[in-house]
């Protein structure tokens, strides 16, 4: 599986483990919007280990769904994997994360025209703990 898209299944797991902690998922009889959002979800994470090229949109549907419905569960999302799916996803961002993203593209681009092996959650955290320069 490629890097990107391994990130983005580890990212939506990860995610998944984190949100069975807070209401309303942490109830042990769900109601039937969050047993409808979580069936989409487990379709998406399905189509995405199967190597379904087209789930960028499934995977965009059920991000804006998350943030619409469970806007105070938004923090535990983590922000590179709204840059990742990409689409109505970018528009959560900040014009700060998005200049940080792209930079992030810029480097990867790099490393792979290089044929380098990196690891996508190192490189963002190495990018994160570098000083950004002011013009």
């Amino acid at each position: 599986m490629e890097s990107r898209t391994q990130y983005i299944l580890d990212a939506f797991a990860d995610l998944r483990q984190r949100i069975a902690e807070h209401a309303p998922f942490d109830q042990q009889e769900l109601a039937e919007e969050e047993v409808d959002f979580l069936t989409s979800w487990d379709e998406l994470t399905t189509n995405i280990k199967n190597g379904s090229h087209d789930y960028s949109f499934d995977a965009q549907e059920v991000l804006s769904r998350f943030i619409r419905c469970y806007a105070n569960l938004v923090p535990l999302i983590k922000r590179e994997l709204l840059w990742f799916v990409g689409g109505e996803c970018l528009h959560f961002l900040g014009d700060e994360e998005i200049a940080l993203y792209q930079q992030l593209e810029e480097h990867l681009y790099e490393l792979d025209r290089q044929n380098k092996h990196y690891d996508i959650a190192k490189e963002i955290d190495a990018l994160r703990s570098t000083p950004t320069q002011i013009h």
